[in-house]
């Protein structure tokens, strides 16, 4: 990929973690939050969330 590509990638990734992460927030501050397909709703994801940060790539060590 060239340097333009991994950048957008990235900010694809990014974006798409933030938007599950406030999705998952908007729902658990409804007023039916206890209900279990909210819930459901909410875990999954936080769950996706926490799936696309595996997919962020990591810095590759340096050693000295």
């Amino acid at each position: 990929m060239t340097p333009r590509e991994q950048a957008a990638y990235l900010k694809g990734i990014l974006d798409a973690r933030e938007f599950a992460t406030i999705a998952a927030v908007t729902i658990e501050a409804r007023d039916d939050h206890r209900e279990v397909r909210q819930q459901a709703a909410s875990a999954a994801l936080h769950g996706l969330a926490e799936g696309l940060k595996q997919l962020v790539p990591q810095k590759p060590a340096t050693g000295a």
